[in-house]
């Protein structure tokens, strides 16, 4: 195992400082548990863009992308306002990151500099039963290969 801190756990530390997070709720990665409230950040796959050199090679292009899914347990159900505020929730973290990203202030990353970050999907329920609902969005870094 290494001792090196992945992309995202850097990413997890700088979401942590989002005053809407709760600094009480677990923060897993790429898991969340069946209990509200939680929070979970997961990668997703993301295409590696590449370009030809004069060789013919392919090889990375300067601008990468890498993706992740923000993800909560929290409790849901009939009460309109419960399931308001969990939605609020989200539109308090989506503004923090736009602000963050309008300020420039990104985490480190290991394959090179942040450029941006950005919510890519809105929030919505992606799973839910009687009493608790997984709410997500979709954040993509864009970053400059060292």
């Amino acid at each position: 195992m290494s001792n090196e801190v992945t992309n995202i756990e850097h990413l997890r530390s700088w979401l942590r400082d989002c005053p809407a997070l709760s600094k009480k709720n677990r923060f897993r990665v790429d898991y969340l548990a069946e209990s509200p409230t939680e929070y979970a950040l997961y990668s997703v796959p993301t295409t590696i863009a590449y370009r030809e050199n004069v060789l013919g090679e392919e090889v990375p292009r300067e601008i990468q992308t890498l993706d992740f899914i923000f993800a909560s347990k929290e409790q849901y159900g009939s009460d309109v306002r419960q399931n308001a505020a969990n939605l609020g929730f989200y539109d308090s973290v989506i503004g923090w990151i736009n602000k963050q990203n309008s300020s420039r202030n990104f985490p480190e990353i290991n394959e090179g500099q942040v450029k941006s970050i950005v919510p890519t999907l809105t929030q919505y329920v992606a799973d839910a039963d009687s009493d608790s609902a997984k709410y997500q969005i979709q954040i993509k870094v864009t970053y400059r290969r060292r």
